[in-house]
């Protein structure tokens, strides 16, 4: 039976995944799509969905197995945001011309420079030209809902596009509303297994999905062809929600929603979460005697073109509300589309509100006096923005206010979570490199920690996927300048930002032997996120990606060997540290400047940085766990300076690594037998070490 529970926008987008009984889901965590990713792996870990969950480094290897496992014969599902988005946009551009059935969900937030983690929709507007099936939801419902309807669509043999379900960050992805969930048997008939005719199987098919060489008829006539298929898809849309009306008892209008507009004579055009608000508004003129209505477009790709053309014909003025800018034209994307598509008909004055950037809230307030502006019929203006001002904050300290003569070059008051040791790890840094050093800082806890202006170094954000390439532009130019031998440029990143989806760029600045210090804080998972899964997780160790169910037990990978991958890219210097062991860690970033400073190549530090939220562990205690890591060693800690690796600490005896595990709560999971394999696994390596230590030079330095 079908039941209702209080949800949020990503449980309720889960919900529907694992109800449309998805058989591949390739994903990575970005705030605020994070929890989706999180919800699926539960429901995989405990056995209530059986698919393969592809932990992949980026979004741009999330979109590329998605085609693969599409165009295979999979009924496929990823999410993403922002910034993430636009990194896996050459792969969106790929997916239409393999007529790849994927539905995709994106909680909107503003992507760029201008940092943000609130809802706008710059990231998928430059997506919408591309080929997919384009929805805005406006509740949590309706996502559960279209999620369900979309792969019927995505997957007609009228249609075969990808689809992208839009919801808005925070506004729905985490908050909660009530939601009817569907009986699994019900879905089960209004959905069937996704049987594809033509796939990349020669056990089924000799015909393959495939876009190269170019269509015999040429690119224009193959580009018009999807026109035709979205002609197509917006008779499949409304029949596929007319038939889940008589299923479900749900409907939402099709492409678009009307609302109060058989009479109005002034209207708003809108998208998303927005519209509630707006409804709202409408409520209000309409008791007041003013005929206002609402037009929602629920179906962007296709645009409804006829439906706008019908619906609005007798409203005299109209708004259409924007929480993007086509920056050059000072309009926005949907006004622009919409003014397109209304020219040549009956004259209307048309005017275009911008709003609600970078998750700014629009209010209903804001609606009625938007009404008010149409009212005026004023022609002296089409664009107005309406702007929220940011409250003042309290003051904080910033490097310019530093007192003459204060040498400190990291103050208190970061923003950190309790017991983090980032703050002593920067400070060892800063300590020994000194003040001449500039920063490029990919997205981590750091980043946070350090925003509220306690550092008194240069610093800037780079992209996740390339931190180290930054850092190469900024080394080239004190090169250019002559004072690389004065400057050191710096990366600073976490496991995320080396380990994946940053180790394409750091791998290449590598091999190049670039004069950068590239530091890696290593807690073993995406913290900044929320404690998903990394390349650097440890075998067995539980995060929210990798939780321990009735399938799963953990994360079932060893962990990356990042010092001797790097190693493996004979560059100058690499090493190994600790926060508990002060001295060893000073002299091996000192070794690090001088490399660096001398322009002899790339030093890499790999430094442990124990997670009191992460790993479960009282916030006392961040030191005490480091040390038992390098106790145990299960953080060995070494040097290789030009291939001589040197243990820099050992102890007289190995301490068992069962006193290491026993005070995370991460593997409170773990069986006797799992510790002893992870305790076989230690020692094999520790002695590999030594064996390594008595070699003149690594072998693949020679």
């Amino acid at each position: 039976m079908s039941y209702y529970d209080v949800m949020t926008g990503n449980k309720a987008i889960a919900c529907g995944v694992k109800l449309a009984r998805v058989k591949v889901i390739p994903i990575y965590p970005i705030t605020p799509q994070t929890s989706i990713s999180e919800y699926l792996a539960e429901f995989i870990a405990n056995g209530e969905l059986d698919a393969e969950y592809v932990h992949t480094e980026g979004e741009h290897s999330a979109m590329a197995v998605a085609i693969g496992a599409s165009i295979s014969g999979s009924r496929v599902f990823t999410s993403t945001s922002s910034q993430g988005l636009a990194y896996m946009h050459e792969c969106v551009a790929q997916a239409p011309g393999f007529r790849a059935p994927i539905v995709m969900a994106v909680a909107n937030r503003r992507v760029g420079s201008i940092w943000s983690l609130g809802s706008d929709y710059t990231d998928v507007m430059p997506e919408t030209n591309l080929g997919w099936i384009v929805y805005f939801v406006e509740s949590n419902q309706e996502a559960l809902d279209t999620l369900i309807q979309l792969y019927r669509i995505a997957e007609d043999s009228r249609v075969l596009l990808p689809s992208m379900l839009n919801m808005d960050g925070f506004y729905l992805s985490f908050s909660y509303e009530r939601v009817n969930v569907p009986d699994q048997e019900t879905v089960d008939n209004f959905l069937p297994e996704y049987r594809p005719k033509y796939a990349v199987n020669p056990l089924i098919s000799k015909v393959y999905p495939n876009v190269f060489p170019p269509p015999p008829e040429g690119l224009t006539a193959y580009s018009r062809m999807y026109e035709e298929l979205f002609e197509q898809a917006k008779k499949v849309i409304y029949e596929i929600e007319n038939e889940f009306y008589n299923v479900f008892g749900r409907k939402y209008g099709g492409l678009v929603e009307c609302y109060q507009l058989d009479d109005a004579e002034y209207a708003l055009i809108t998208v998303g979460s927005m519209s509630t608000a707006a409804k709202r508004a409408v409520d209000r003129l309409r008791l007041e005697g003013f005929k206002a209505g609402l037009l929602r477009i629920r179906v962007y790709r296709p645009l409804p073109l006829n439906k706008l053309r019908k619906y609005l014909d007798n409203v005299k003025c109209i708004g259409i509300v924007d929480r993007s800018v086509n920056h050059g034209t000072n309009r926005g994307p949907i006004f622009c589309d919409t003014k397109a598509t209304l020219y040549g008909g009956s004259e209307k004055k048309i005017y275009n509100f911008i709003s609600g950037l970078g998750g700014e809230d629009i209010s209903i307030e804001d609606f009625l006096n938007m009404f008010k502006i149409l009212a005026k019929e004023d022609t002296s203006c089409e664009v107005y923005y309406f702007e929220h001002p940011i409250p003042k904050q309290d003051k904080r300290i910033t490097p310019s206010e530093i007192p003459d003569g204060e040498k400190r070059l990291i103050f208190s008051g970061g923003e950190g979570c309790p017991g983090c040791t980032i703050p002593i790890l920067m400070r060892y840094t800063l300590e020994t490199l000194g003040q001449n050093v500039v920063f490029s800082f990919p997205p981590h806890c750091a980043g946070i920690s350090f925003s509220c202006g306690v550092l008194n170094v240069p610093y800037y954000i780079a992209n996740f996927a390339a931190g180290a390439a930054y850092a190469t532009g900024t080394y080239r130019t004190y090169k250019i300048k002559k004072v690389a031998d004065k400057i050191i440029s710096a990366v600073w990143a976490g496991d995320g930002g080396t380990y994946d989806i940053g180790f394409q760029s750091l791998s290449a600045a590598a091999e190049r032997n670039e004069s950068i210090l590239f530091i890696c804080y290593d807690n073993e998972a995406y913290m900044n996120t929320g404690v998903q899964r990394s390349g650097a997780t440890p075998y067995g160790a539980y995060t929210t990606t990798t939780p321990v169910g009735k399938i799963w037990k953990g994360k079932g990978e060893r962990r990356k060997d990042m010092p001797l991958i790097m190693s493996m890219h004979r560059i100058p210097y690499i090493a190994t540290g600790a926060p508990s062991h002060t001295n060893d860690v000073k002299v091996k970033i000192g070794k690090a400047k001088d490399t660096v400073l001398n322009q002899r190549g790339l030093a890499y530090l790999h430094l442990l940085k124990p997670c009191p939220t992460g790993w479960f562990f009282e916030t006392s205690k961040s030191i005490e766990v480091s040390r038992l890591a390098v106790l145990t060693g299960m953080w060995p800690l070494y040097e290789i300076e030009y291939g001589k690796l040197r243990v820099t600490y050992k102890p007289s005896k190995l301490k068992p690594v069962k006193d290491y595990l026993s005070i995370q709560g991460r593997y409170k999971h773990l069986t006797d037998k799992e510790i002893d394999m992870i305790q076989n696994d230690v020692n094999k390596y520790w002695n590999m070490l030594l064996e390594l230590e008595k070699l003149e030079k690594l072998p693949w330095y020679l």
